[in-house]
């Protein structure tokens, strides 16, 4: 069973993820406050297993309620109206979000992750990470957090070579030769990626142009010798973003 607790200063937006909530099996409770210090109250009296985050709110940010905690031991996903930046850092960091308003079946697929990984490694390094990130006044500071068996690694955006898809899955290679797999999907890093000069060269494959030793027939090949396959559509608009 699940605890919940709703932060968000708009009553509309909190009164609606709440009567959603309820109608979940599987979550008991659902608390709500309106600001960060009555939130602070109410982990403080009864801290709930999963924390629903409004970012934008008078009075305090959902991130300076999380600074002020320093680590905590529960689940958060973040609400938030579209805020590039702050999505960014979220999502680089690798915790959940919805965008308001709030989708009943993409809150359902929000609830499953956090039933999957609520009992992974590393909730305080990745929490840390997340805080370093929201800190951050470039985005292009931002670090991934990536994890490999029961270890979290915190992965500059320019160490990575190629990013290649397995189905729902990624796998990200670093220029070092360690790889990492993601439950993310390409598209998802190809939106996070592209701001530091990755390019989508294939729909199984994204790169590093950095990367980028030069361009044969049907393939990119990389400094290290790896050959990744290029889509015959997308081969002149990857040649016009390489010599630009």
């Amino acid at each position: 069973m699940i605890r919940t607790l709703v932060v968000d200063d708009d009553p509309c937006n909190r009164d609606y993820l709440i009567r959603v909530l309820r109608q979940h099996a599987g979550v008991q409770e659902v608390q709500q406050a309106s600001n960060i210090a009555d939130a602070a109250s109410a982990i403080a009296a009864c801290p709930p297993d999963l924390l629903f985050l409004d970012v934008e709110m008078p009075g305090g940010s959902g991130f300076d309620l999380l600074s002020q905690l320093g680590s905590w031991p529960f689940g958060v996903i973040f609400t938030t109206a579209f805020q590039r930046y702050a999505i960014q850092a979220i999502r680089f960091s690798a915790f959940d979000y919805l965008l308001k308003p709030v989708q009943p079946d993409e809150l359902e697929a929000a609830l499953q992750r956090f039933r999957a990984h609520r009992h992974a490694m590393d909730h305080q390094a990745r929490q840390s990470q997340l805080l370093i990130n929201i800190r951050q006044d470039d985005g292009l500071k931002l670090k991934l957090t990536l994890t490999r068996g029961d270890r979290t690694f915190f992965v500059p955006p320019a160490d990575i070579s190629h990013c290649t898809a397995d189905d729902n899955y990624t796998d990200l290679h670093a220029f070092d030769g360690q790889r990492f797999t993601s439950a993310r999907t390409l598209k998802d890093y190809e939106e996070m990626l592209l701001p530091f000069g990755f390019l989508r060269i294939h729909r199984s494959n994204l790169v590093n142009r950095q990367a980028v030793a030069h361009v044969e027939e049907g393939h990119v090949v990389l400094r290290g010798g790896q050959r990744v396959e290029l889509s015959r559509r997308k081969r002149d608009e990857v040649l016009r973003a390489l010599a630009s």
